[in-house]
Parts: structure tokens; C-alpha cells; sequence
């Protein structure tokens, strides 16, 4: 994911890619041009908005991107198993806080254990 943002935006060129274990991709679609239209289709197929770090808080396993719904005017407990009714978003960070899961504000999906 990292380097279909990265040929889709310029940042490097697909033959400059370097080999990763595990992953047989092949970027360099003959083109400039081809290469970074296959990059861009690739970040529209996986959805990806922000341009994914090569190393994160992801691929630490320290993170999680998810949308949560349907939970506005229900009770879930918290960590100490105590019913707190969700009014608001802040309402339902605030309980994932208690199981040591924080939401960034700044990235609507991404959950963390350190809010980063």
C-alpha cells in the first residue's frame, strides 16, 4: 500500500521500488504513466485516503483502522464492566480508552493504544 501512494504521487519511480519478502507486485508497468494509473487504481480498489506509512503503528500491531455505527443511544460497558450510555462520539472514545484503545481525531478511522 505504502508504494502505490508513493508511484501514484510521484515520490518514486516504479523501477526504483525496492524487493520485499512476501510481496510480488509488479509496479513498473512499462511507463511512467501506466505505472503510477496502476498505482492509483490500486490506492481506489483498497480505499486509501491517507498515504500508508512503509512502518506504523499498523504494522507494529499497535493500531486498527475501523468505523464504528448504530451505537448512538445504546449502553455498552466499559472496561470495569460499568453501562455507559453513547450520546456522542466522545461518549464511545472514552470506553475504548477504558479497554486501552485510542481514537485519533485527526484520521476518523484510526484507533490506537497510545492514540497515535
Amino acid at each position: 500500500m505504502h508504494y502505490s501512494a508513493a508511484i501514484a504521487n510521484g515520490s518514486i519511480a516504479a523501477a526504483n521500488v525496492p524487493p520485499m519478502v512476501g510481496v510480488s507486485i509488479e509496479w513498473d508497468h512499462g511507463s511512467t504513466e501506466k505505472s503510477r494509473a496502476a498505482a492509483r487504481e490500486m490506492m481506489s480498489a483498497y480505499g486509501i485516503v491517507y498515504p500508508p506509512a512503509l512502518t506504523s503503528r499498523h504494522t507494529e500491531r499497535s493500531a486498527i483502522d475501523m468505523t464504528i455505527s448504530g451505537v448512538k443511544n445504546k449502553k455498552v460497558k466499559n472496561a470495569a464492566r460499568t453501562e455507559i450510555l453513547i450520546k456522542t462520539d466522545r461518549d464511545l472514545h472514552a470506553v475504548g480508552a477504558t479497554y486501552g484503545v485510542k481514537k485519533l481525531l485527526s484520521d476518523p478511522p484510526h484507533w490506537s493504544d497510545n492514540g497515535s
